[in-house]
């Protein structure tokens, strides 16, 4: 049985992590569809945290989803947040 939790409540992360052979690129598409899927996404740092605490393992400590949750867990997605014209006029 997945593990799931209030922050993967369609089991998106839990599922990524259980399929072999997922590219870079499917983990990323389903990583922005559960951030974009968050009922809080101002907490999504958090959530990414508490998913790592949840699945992290020294089996999976590789896996592509891990590296996306840990550079959302470090904040990297507020980082890259704003773009465009609002990032060049604001700085």
């Amino acid at each position: 049985m997945k593990q799931t939790s209030r922050w993967d409540t369609r089991g998106l992360i839990a599922d990524a992590l259980s399929m072999e052979g997922l590219s870079v690129e499917e983990n990323r598409a389903i990583f922005f569809d559960w951030a974009f899927g968050l009922s809080e996404p101002e907490c999504a740092g958090e959530a990414a945290r508490d998913l790592l605490e949840l699945h992290r393992t020294a089996e999976n400590a590789d896996h592509a989803m891990i590296a996306l949750l840990e550079e959302a867990a470090n904040g990297a997605a507020a980082m890259r947040g704003r773009t465009g014209r609002r990032r060049r006029m604001n700085g």
